[in-house]
């Protein structure tokens, strides 16, 4: 394995590659409040070879890119919280009005029964790790330990979600998402999977910097974007247009414009924006 490095011998490792360290306290700081190897994604979007910087990379890019991705990050999830739990409740809603509170214990209404069971042993495990809750502790008592479907789903995780609907009926699958959003439901399924790998991108902390997804949203002919560029973060987010709340969405558009305006470093380019994106995004 690598010998552990010193914050010294870290920036001296970056010098040594042709990085200006331009503010070289400031670096120590940041250093010791950010692990080397959480940034070293950054340092390698910015190589021009391997182990190797071209003569105008400064570790305060380094600072900036990190620092809007950070921002970035908590702007995406503001928009993802609603998605999410929107979804929660329609699916939960529906599915309890047309196969009553215990539907999730009917496993007739789901199209592949070693999925179903496997989204069953998850629950249950989920259960027994959070034994000491008290809406779990109520329903054990008060029920014999069966929960109605609004409060399982409440337990699933996005990525959950997603395989909990995609294994639903067809059906009902089709009445949930054009209720919903007046979609398609094999796109709002394929939509679901996508934008709860990107929750959990931004949930852990993860990069969006020159990100090249390789889960793309399939785009829906309304979007009217080239399906080829759709490995970046803006194939994402016409997705997430699609399904928030205007209001909501304008005010997140705002807020992109005007981090924009303000800040050199936040290029949009590096999130795969073309020239032209308002005209997509407004």
């Amino acid at each position: 394995m690598k010998p552990a490095l010193r914050i010294h011998d870290q920036i001296e490792l970056l010098r040594s590659r042709g990085m200006t360290i331009d503010d070289e306290n400031k670096a120590i700081a940041f250093l010791y409040s950010n692990n080397y190897y959480r940034l070293n994604i950054y340092f390698h979007k910015f190589m021009d070879v391997p182990d190797h910087y071209p003569g105008n990379v400064c570790f305060s890019q380094i600072i900036d890119v990190y620092k809007n991705d950070r921002w970035l990050r908590n702007k995406i999830l503001s928009i993802l919280e609603p998605i999410e739990i929107n979804t929660r409740t329609k699916i939960s809603h529906y599915l309890a009005l047309n196969y009553g509170s215990d539907a999730f214990y009917h496993a007739e209404i789901f199209k592949d029964i070693r999925k179903y069971e496997e989204i069953f042993n998850n629950f249950s495990d989920e259960i027994n790790w959070n034994s000491n809750d008290p809406v779990i502790i109520h329903h054990q008592r008060k029920y014999s330990g069966l929960f109605p479907i609004w409060v399982v789903i409440e337990f699933f995780s996005f990525n959950t979600l997603s395989k909990f609907y995609k294994n639903l009926l067809e059906k009902d699958k089709k009445i949930i998402s054009k209720e919903m959003y007046g979609a398609n439901d094999y796109l709002f399924g394929q939509w679901l999977h996508v934008l709860s790998v990107q929750r959990n991108i931004c949930a852990h902390y993860g990069y969006l910097f020159r990100r090249e997804y390789p889960i793309r949203p399939i785009m829906a002919k309304s979007f009217d974007w080239d399906s080829s560029q759709n490995n970046h973060l803006f194939a994402q987010l016409l997705v997430m247009r699609r399904l928030s709340d205007r209001r909501l969405w304008q005010n997140f558009i705002y807020l992109i414009s005007d981090r924009e305006k303000r800040e050199q470093s936040f290029k949009l380019q590096d999130y795969g924006f073309p020239s032209d994106w308002r005209s997509y995004l407004i």
